[in-house]
């Protein structure tokens, strides 16, 4: 029995366009939004990451989240009691979370997309060029360590309390993912109140055993660095996921190297709704899958497994570039699993309330549109 597809969809926006396919075999109902990458760039359309508002407990849905964009998926599994993001975020080349051991989608200043595993590797070199490790962002340094704070970071239990902090005026503009940039020391002083940073306002905060000698002054010049390997250039955008579900052209479900392997009977083996992203070989052709499920006969839902060999294998036969994914990422799914076109949600999320609040989201945006 053939799959219920509509032939050659229009775009949506140039470079654009949105698949919703029915497979009798799951039963599945599968919402794909290809993106022609050069297409889009050339005419303003970029991936964007954004998070939900302190204001609103840090958890929102995902069509709140996508405002006017041109579409968005729900993005990373998350902390509800904190709450924040399980992994990587960049938004706009700022650095929000910290990766983990899990793979992440990343966006490079170039407009590459990258799927990998990144490591973080941060710090000072003071005007002596002494090199000072940074090892926190966001959060309470360790009692010898020292930890940097944007605006990001205000509002959190966790705003620091330290009896030494640097507040640090960046000199240029640029993006802190990957990238170093120089910054003026303001003052050298206790932190013993809550964060208020603003745009353009930073802060390193050292703990209570760090050494009261570090050679910082007002006025000095310092580089600040924020390296993620195995990237080499600035990143724009990122987000994060895992397991990772296609390495190089073959299914490769990372569950046990990323620390998922846990609840790995459930979230391995069973069916569920899932939300996925992957790139074709030549890295021009991007496709954000939300798969519906929990829902007997009409969505089941798709072990990893059969979410791998979909990318991999079955995605040429519906879509526009006739190409599958060389590269695949999980993203959080469940519950959270939500594609949003245009103001709408087209897929059928699973919980009986309907559309779950999540930590962050993956955009398609027009950005010569104000958003």
């Amino acid at each position: 029995m053939p799959a219920c597809q509509s032939s050659s969809p229009p775009a949506i926006a140039p470079g654009v366009y949105h698949h919703q396919l029915n497979l009798p075999q799951g039963p599945w109902v599968i919402n794909v939004l290809e993106i022609d990458l050069p297409e889009a760039r050339e005419a303003g359309i970029s991936l964007r990451t954004t998070r939900a508002d302190l204001a609103h407990g840090a958890l929102e849905k995902t069509s709140a989240l996508a405002g006017d964009a041109i579409a968005a998926v729900n993005g990373d599994f998350f902390y509800k009691d904190e709450p924040r993001t399980a992994g990587l975020q960049i938004s706009k080349g700022q650095l929000l979370q910290l990766p983990q051991r899990r793979s992440a989608f990343v966006v490079t200043a170039e407009g590459q997309p990258l799927i990998e595993v990144f490591r973080f590797e941060a710090g000072l070199i003071t005007t002596q060029s002494q090199m000072l490790p940074i090892h926190a962002l966001n959060r309470k340094p360790a009692a010898n360590g020292l930890s940097f704070y944007t605006r990001f970071g205000q509002g959190f239990l966790d705003s620091s309390r330290d009896q030494i902090g640097f507040q640090l005026q960046p000199l240029e503009q640029g993006a802190m993912a990957n990238d170093t940039l120089a910054a003026r020391v303001v003052q050298v002083c206790p932190v013993n109140a809550d964060l208020e940073l603003q745009e353009g306002q930073w802060l390193i905060s050292a703990g209570v055993n760090y050494l009261q000698n570090t050679p910082i002054s007002p006025g000095d010049t310092l580089q600040v660095y924020w390296l993620l390997p195995p990237a080499k250039i600035p990143l724009q955008e990122g987000i994060g996921g895992g397991p990772r579900l296609v390495r190089d052209g073959r299914v490769s479900i990372e569950y046990e190297q990323e620390g998922l392997d846990r609840n790995a009977p459930k979230f391995v083996f069973e069916r569920h709704p899932r939300t996925a992203i992957g790139y074709t070989e030549d890295a021009e052709t991007l496709f954000l899958i939300t798969v519906d499920g929990r829902q007997p006969g009409y969505s089941e839902g798709m072990t990893l497994e059969e979410l791998a060999d979909f990318m991999l294998d079955k995605l040429a036969e519906y879509t526009r570039s006739g190409d599958n994914a060389y590269q695949a990422l999980n993203l959080d799914g469940g519950g959270s699993t939500t594609m949003v076109v245009r103001q709408q949600v087209v897929n059928r999320p699973s919980d009986a309330p309907g559309e779950e609040s999540v930590a962050n989201a993956l955009l398609v945006v027009d950005t010569s549109a104000a958003l």
